[in-house]
């Protein structure tokens, strides 16, 4: 990990629960956003595929890093309790999973944010694991939350449940922020949205992103992840889910390419 400076970004260890896509907005809402919210995310979702487009016409970065490193994922009772829990996805959402994890912790070491890396992975190993079957009236990550705290729970760590809740509830929502939702959140949506839509893709040493995907193949990804989106959006309209399938989003999915040319 990065060693911190004073310029980095900090994680903010606790963030409001009620702010839109915190545990506290699920818990009172059921996850249904206001027009006002889907106003505010609608700009966001114009802005981030305007980054999205000019990302992909772009170079990639040079970036030096020590890709085993980023590879080898923390040897702690903590991970293997999420490595056990994150069975009970299917092998293209588990293999989402690892992805996510890896890229979440390089974009972090490359942005020289500080987040506690064992959280992150589990993060990133659990963040779908509600998502398939999904359940009417419940928004997914709600139940990938419960998967994340009993792992904890089981690992002896039941303090860090909070924050892993926070983590996993916040990471769909469109324009999540470090400063406001956390390091923990908003670098589990980065990782994931490298892998889902590709970016930040070029952010990454192309022999990082490719040994991942070498390792984690996205076989049967693509298929699987549209159509938990849409099964999602039926089960709870005016969802987070309901509005990232109206803005595009699985086009989106459709068109990525993981790893991107060199």
């Amino acid at each position: 990990m990065a060693a911190e400076n004073p310029d980095s970004r900090l994680r903010h260890e606790s963030p409001d629960p009620d702010r839109l896509g915190g545990p506290g907005w699920l818990a009172a809402t059921a996850g249904r956003l206001t027009w006002g919210q889907r106003g505010s995310m609608l700009g966001r979702s114009v802005a981030t595929q305007l980054e999205l487009l000019l990302q992909k016409i772009g170079r990639r970065r040079p970036v030096r890093m020590d890709v085993d490193s980023i590879m080898t994922l923390p040897d702690s009772r903590l991970v293997r309790e999420a490595q056990d829990a994150a069975l009970c996805q299917s092998s293209a959402l588990l293999a989402h999973g690892y992805r996510t994890a890896v890229f979440a912790r390089a974009l972090a070491q490359i942005d020289e944010v500080d987040v506690d890396d064992e959280h992150l992975v589990v993060c990133g190993l659990l963040h779908d694991a509600g998502l398939v079957p999904a359940v009417i009236g419940e928004d997914f990550t709600i139940r990938s939350a419960r998967i994340a705290e009993s792992a904890a729970r089981r690992a002896g760590q039941e303090a860090i449940a909070p924050r892993l809740r926070d983590a996993i509830c916040v990471h769909t929502t469109i324009g999540i922020e470090v400063e406001r939702d956390g390091a923990l959140g908003a670098y589990t949506q980065f990782g994931a949205m490298v892998d889902l839509v590709g970016l930040r893709e070029r952010h990454l040493p192309y022999e990082l992103v490719s040994r991942v995907v070498d390792d984690h193949p996205r076989a049967g990804f693509t298929a699987e992840i549209i159509a938990a989106l849409g099964a999602e959006a039926r089960a709870v309209p005016g969802g987070r889910f309901a509005f990232l399938r109206c803005v595009g989003f699985a086009p989106a999915v459709r068109l990525s390419s993981v790893p991107s040319r060199r």
